[in-house]
């Protein structure tokens, strides 16, 4: 019988896969926080993410306890889990105090009114209104935006100004039905500490891309001496945050999402750590001339069979070339890459790896090469495992890992479906 337990071990995510406790708490606080995002928008209404208790088949959403995420069942779940953590209070109720009763703080209207004060200076104002009724075009019901405002040659541009700490529950909805309804939606904080940010904050920030965009003293003189909306942005930068600088609103990038940014601190984040993971390997292929010999890697110094692990590395960078297409065999003297799979497949070199690299190209642009003899030699293999004649290795094994950390983009569900969100997918990995 299982050992009841307050914290979920494992959770299953439809069309990712399964995610355990410790992988998530080992993710950057991007990479959960869009687990996180993705889990919600998902109940706002809009296709994102499911995520399962891998005991009860419950739905589960990523809170925070001590700025680490954990799994937690919604409300109402099976008591009878060994995982179960107890009904959780509603936001709805929660957020029915938080005012003693009233709709929001006189700070927060006089702050809405000052943005609405410093907007009708820009001489491309056309209109605009503070928490009055906004009504859908495409969705059952409307709106009240802190600040809705309308300029000439830009449109209408919603603003939500954070003082109290926004539920994200509350702040999945407003995102959801700004992006439904075509406006783009500006998440504008009083004060951001960079030594201490809520998880509330910590929620709007990420919509933006790791963009904070602050309205206080020094946002406010600059937009009356510019005559128009002028916000101090913070731009994440590693762990922390640069140093502010300010940003006009029509500097804005606004993405399909209709959250706009000053600059992508998160996907180009991801993507140039990769790259500069890869670099290595890169130069050291280049420099493999005899191919007999080890390829010039540290990390490859774990594997026993080094020669193969070095021919297995070759031959994915070379997959992965193609696929970018800037065709480059580094496996071998082959004139094509197809040529160097069927070799190394048929002669059993690369046959334990056969899944790995089937999965590795199906999740390339050069999918379609499974259709030709590669494919069949790849086919072939996978039956010679299930017959027991070859040892296929696994998502579990240290190749597969390996492989995984150099191509996170076609290997790695849950960064391909960050990057696929953010419409930074690269071409090769379409």
């Amino acid at each position: 019988m299982l050992k009841p337990s307050r914290i979920i071990q494992e959770v299953i995510f439809d069309d990712l896969g399964p995610l355990s406790i410790s992988d998530l708490i080992k993710m950057p606080r991007a990479g959960w926080e869009a687990l996180r995002a993705g889990i919600t928008d998902h109940r706002s209404g809009k296709p994102g993410l499911i995520a399962r208790c891998l005991l009860c088949q419950g739905d589960v959403y990523i809170r925070t306890a001590k700025n680490k995420p954990l799994f937690a069942h919604y409300a109402g779940s099976n008591p009878s889990c060994p995982w179960f953590t107890g009904d959780n209070q509603k936001p709805d109720n929660v957020r029915a105090g938080q005012y003693q009763g009233r709709q929001e703080s006189e700070a927060h209207r006089r702050m809405c009114d000052l943005i609405e004060e410093l907007a009708k200076a820009d001489s491309r104002y056309v209109k605009s209104a503070v928490d009055a009724y906004l009504p859908p075009t495409k969705a059952d019901f409307g709106r009240y935006p802190d600040v809705l405002i309308e300029w000439e040659g830009v449109g209408e541009f919603a603003i939500e100004y954070q003082m109290s700490h926004t539920f994200q529950t509350e702040v999945s909805q407003r995102c959801v039905h700004y992006e439904r309804e075509g406006i783009p939606l500006l998440w504008v904080l009083s004060s951001f500490d960079t030594n201490h940010i809520p998880q509330a904050v910590s929620d709007v920030v990420h919509r933006h891309r790791g963009n904070a965009f602050v309205m206080d003293q020094q946002a406010v003189q600059a937009s009356r001496e510019t005559k128009t909306l002028v916000f101090n942005c913070y731009l994440a930068e590693g762990e922390g945050y640069a140093p502010p600088i300010l940003v006009r609103f029509d500097a804005l990038t606004i993405p399909n999402t209709k959250l706009p940014y000053y600059e992508d601190r998160q996907a180009s984040a991801m993507l140039e750590e990769v790259n500069a993971r890869r670099l290595p390997y890169f130069k050291a292929l280049r420099r493999w001339g005899d191919r007999m010999k080890n390829l010039d890697i540290d990390e490859l110094e774990q594997f026993p069979e080094r020669q193969r692990i070095d021919r297995l590395v070759a031959a994915a960078f070379s997959l992965v070339a193609d696929a970018a297409g800037k065709p480059e065999n580094f496996a071998s003297d082959h004139p094509n890459t197809a040529g160097m799979m069927n070799t190394y497949q048929n002669s059993g070199s690369l046959a334990p790896y056969a899944a790995l690299l089937t999965t590795l190209i199906q999740n390339t642009a050069a999918k379609k090469v499974l259709r030709s003899s590669v494919g069949d030699h790849l086919k072939r293999s996978i039956v010679g495992h299930r017959k027991g004649d070859i040892v296929q290795v696994d998502e579990t094994s240290p190749e597969w890992t390996l492989l995984k950390e150099l191509f996170p983009e076609a290997l790695d569900p849950f960064v391909r479906r960050r990057l696929s969100d953010l419409g930074m997918l690269p071409a090769w990995a379409l």
